[in-house]
């Protein structure tokens, strides 16, 4: 039997793992029963605290597989880090707080190994911190793709804080636009390709610009990103999403947990690595998105996300990969006056650079081959000779 027992109040989390159909059986309870022995065991520590937890354990509470779910509230105090390592000396899996109902699904189906094979076409970039250059990279992606396809592709600005949109002509577009019908998910697919600006130059590349009213920040759960940007992957072929950076907030949470596919846009400054190491500690570590590693563990397997290393001015220092324990993806040469020219002519870096543009080529391939999604191939201009 493939049976999965939640110990929980949720009644929202029980749906969503019972209308899955992955499961044989989906049960609920207020409490633990030690007469039973359980197939797959979920327990949130709004039933149990972590000690009430392990002294259950201790007991000889039977299960396959036992995991705790650590709900957002309580996951700032205790710190995820510090209670994955304990409760994996029992032998015991944690779901990270700040996950949708569907989000929670999918990771506790890669923590019991059932996995169901999906491509998922969400790609999202964020920053190591606010200098990096984030949203220009995940714009002139997503041109980049839109100019060598068919497909339509979406660029959704989800910056956790005020960003520049690089858009003409959003005047009534954007998040705010529809933030009323995102908090009561009564928006339909007509009215998000309403809030969208569609490119002048590209006419199927659609840019979704940023939330522009300071208090609507804080307002935004992650079920509404979640909700937003499962709308988009089913309109468009390819979407592509800037988190920003700013990790304090349900934008950012609820960008990066969307998809699997995650690149950190970085630069090979001191300042960028020495930010990006407090937000890892204190949030990214804490959330479950990235793993926290002690000195004495190998790094011979990184963090599941992709890293860009934007303005890069000379050859790339290995060092500079080493220290983010990330997988490379590629470097992106520094463009000088680059903020001047974007600003005063409301673009990407695309096109400012032959270098970048060949360098930018490489990152769309490596992207579309991510989400399954066909690029054509440029055609090389020929030269007076007629020759490639």
């Amino acid at each position: 039997m493939n049976t999965v027992t939640l110990i929980t109040n949720d009644i929202d989390l029980y749906n969503v793992f019972s209308n899955s159909k992955l499961f044989d059986e989906v049960n609920i309870a207020s409490s633990l029963d030690e007469k039973i022995e359980y197939d797959y065991l979920v327990i949130s520590d709004r039933i149990y605290n972590i000690n009430e937890l392990i002294q259950s354990i201790e007991k000889g509470i039977r299960a396959k597989k036992i995991t705790y779910l650590l709900s957002s509230a309580k996951g700032s105090q205790s710190g995820y880090s510090s209670l994955t390592a304990l409760l994996k000396s029992h032998g015991i899996s944690i779901l990270p707080p700040k996950l949708t109902e569907s989000q929670l699904l999918l990771r506790f189906c890669e923590i019991i190994n059932l996995q169901e094979r999906k491509t998922n076409n969400v790609v999202v970039l964020f920053g190591a911190d606010s200098k990096t250059g984030t949203t220009l990279t995940a714009l002139s992606i997503a041109e980049n793709m839109a100019e060598q396809s068919e497909g339509n592709i979406a660029f959704l600005n989800m910056s956790g804080h005020l960003s520049y949109s690089y858009v003409e002509n959003c005047e009534g577009k954007g998040m705010d636009s529809i933030r009323s019908k995102v908090f009561n998910k009564i928006l339909s697919k007509d009215e998000l390709m309403e809030a969208m600006v569609r490119s002048r130059e590209l006419k199927n590349l659609y840019i979704l610009p940023p939330c522009k009213t300071l208090i609507d920040f804080k307002y935004y759960k992650t079920d509404h990103i979640e909700y937003l940007i499962n709308m988009a992957s089913k309109i468009f072929d390819a979407v592509i999403v800037d988190a920003g950076w700013y990790p304090h907030n349900e934008l950012y949470f609820g960008a990066l947990n969307s998809t699997p596919n995650r690149y950190m846009v970085t630069t090979p400054q001191q300042s960028s690595l020495d930010n990006h190491r407090i937000i890892k500690q204190q949030a990214l570590d804490e959330y479950g998105i990235t793993e926290r590693k002690n000195n004495a563990e190998k790094r011979d397997t990184p963090n599941n996300i992709l890293l860009i290393i934007n303005k890069q001015s000379d050859g790339l220092s290995t060092n500079v990969t080493k220290e983010y324990d990330m997988v490379f993806a590629v470097s992106l040469p520094y463009i000088p006056n680059a903020s001047y020219l974007t600003d005063i002519q409301n673009k990407s870096l695309r096109g400012l650079s032959k270098q970048y543009d060949r360098q930018l080529d490489k990152l769309a391939n490596l992207i579309a081959l991510q989400i399954e999604y066909k690029l054509q191939q440029k055609q090389k201009a020929k030269s007076i000779f007629g020759r490639g």
